[in-house]
């Protein structure tokens, strides 16, 4: 697979991880349609690709240097799909969240995948 090969949503979640742990925010940002909805925890709704990418530059620079993400189920409608998982945040060697996430993902017209909105809470409280 391809760094930039998102033609599956579990590719499409590889490169999220990968850029990530590459300290890539650009990339990570690049995996989001450009009317996606970040819903993170704690904060106002990310709506626009510039949020989308400080978001992920702010992740990155407060230290999250990789992680994982695991299917629970997955629905595919056509050409949207709705995720439930469970992820786990790294920093170093060590672990610094894990929790659970909702994700809606729609194909593009190249065939791609992109997340369309994304919400996730730790099991932290």
């Amino acid at each position: 697979m391809s760094e930039n090969d998102t033609s599956t949503i579990d590719a499409l979640k590889a490169t999220l991880v990968r850029a990530v742990e590459c300290g890539d925010a650009a990339l990570a940002a690049s995996l989001y349609a450009a009317d996606a909805r970040m819903l993170p925890p704690g904060a106002q709704p990310i709506t626009d690709p510039v949020g989308v990418l400080d978001f992920w530059q702010r992740r990155i620079d407060g230290g999250s240097d990789g992680g994982v993400l695991e299917t629970v189920r997955r629905d595919e409608f056509g050409d949207v799909a709705v995720e439930e998982g469970r992820y786990g945040r790294k920093s170093g060697e060590g672990w610094v969240d894990s929790g659970k996430y909702l994700a809606v993902f729609r194909r593009q017209s190249d065939g791609s995948w992109r997340y369309a909105t994304d919400i996730w809470n730790s099991d932290q409280g």
